[in-house]
């Protein structure tokens, strides 16, 4: 586990920019919806007092007036998504299934809201496919740039990278995403059976345990997926198959045999992740944003812990790459002898 941080984390410094073109990607696709909601809230804050009070603070009656008199895609917006509470949100969409494009929601409950509503509207859903399309392109070319012996890299050589594995990687993803359905179809009568022990508990303490151990099963058990995905896409490039099954197959093999070294390589990135989101909490809680100023302060502030976050997924796959050919590429070329 700690050959793949330091691996990953070596391969991270050699090509750094990298990170710096997935943000760059990152704030190009969100710019798609920012840039229409920005001109949007400008026109319905035109002198209007409201205006200088979300300058300087929050103008929550105004918001909840605004809020319920829109629709389509800008009823997404609203404060549960600043600060730190974009990352309890995506998490619990994730857990319902509505990640991605609500491909692995079951149908009723899980795919609305309290108010009867999508969780997400489909506009925003399909932002968010589009932009997990376009980073299973630009994986193939990650990969191939950190598999390289050079540090250097280029944009052509990246595109070409990314073009020449995408549909491997994009199969590999269907695959993926296949087993997170099942996954998620598997827990449903598991969360029954854990929710009713839950109600019948005679404490508040053991009905928690029941209610937060079963969510922290499905999302450890969707961590695996996501693992075994990743070490197929490592594999792919590797040895280059171009069997997407057989890749993940392969993939699931390796990580079932190495499950301490690998499984506890992606935990350990992932309590980087958390620590990231708890540093960036602290960072905007220390201080009010209220003016031009605090708002740039602010604006600078995320992005870079956008691009510490992005950093993180280039060293996740890094660490993961150099770990496979460690432990399973010497085994190959042996059997191959």
């Amino acid at each position: 586990m700690l050959f793949a941080l330091v691996q990953g984390w070596r391969l991270l410094r050699r090509s750094f920019g990298l990170a710096v073109l997935l943000l760059v990607v990152n704030v190009a696709t969100a710019m798609v919806l920012a840039v229409p909601l920005a001109r949007i809230l400008q026109s319905d804050l035109h002198q209007k007092q409201a205006a200088q009070n979300m300058m300087y603070g929050f103008d929550y009656p105004w918001w909840s007036a605004w809020s319920d008199s829109q629709s389509g895609w800008t009823t997404s917006f609203g404060p549960e998504i600043l600060g730190a509470g974009f990352a309890f949100r995506n998490l619990d969409l994730l857990l319902k299934g509505a990640l991605p494009a609500n491909l692995l929601a079951a149908s009723g409950g899980a795919t609305t809201g309290a108010g009867g509503g999508p969780l997400l509207d489909p506009v925003v859903l399909g932002l968010g496919l589009v932009y997990l399309l376009l980073q299973t392109f630009l994986a193939g070319g990650i990969l191939s740039t950190l598999r390289g012996a050079q540090g250097s890299w280029t944009v052509r050589g990246l595109l070409h990278g990314s073009g020449f594995y995408f549909g491997r990687f994009f199969r590999v993803a269907l695959v993926a995403l296949f087993a997170a359905w099942v996954v998620l179809r598997l827990n449903a009568p598991f969360a029954r059976w854990a929710d009713a022990h839950a109600r019948e508990s005679v404490s508040e303490t053991s009905a928690m345990a029941w209610l937060l151990g079963r969510h922290a099963l499905l999302l450890l058990a969707l961590f695996f997926v996501n693992l075994v995905s990743g070490y197929a896409k490592a594999i792919v490039v590797v040895e280059e198959r171009s069997s997407a099954v057989l890749a993940f197959v392969s993939a699931l093999s390796f990580c079932g045999r190495s499950l301490a070294r690998t499984f506890g390589h992606y935990l350990a990135v992932a309590a980087l992740g958390v620590a990231l989101i708890a540093v960036w909490r602290l960072l905007d809680g220390s201080y009010m944003t209220t003016g031009y100023k605090t708002q740039l302060l602010t604006l600078v502030l995320f992005q870079l812990f956008m691009l510490a976050r992005l950093a993180l997924r280039v060293a996740l796959m890094g660490g993961q790459l150099a770990l496979y050919r460690r432990l399973a590429a010497p085994e190959a070329l042996a059997s191959a002898a």
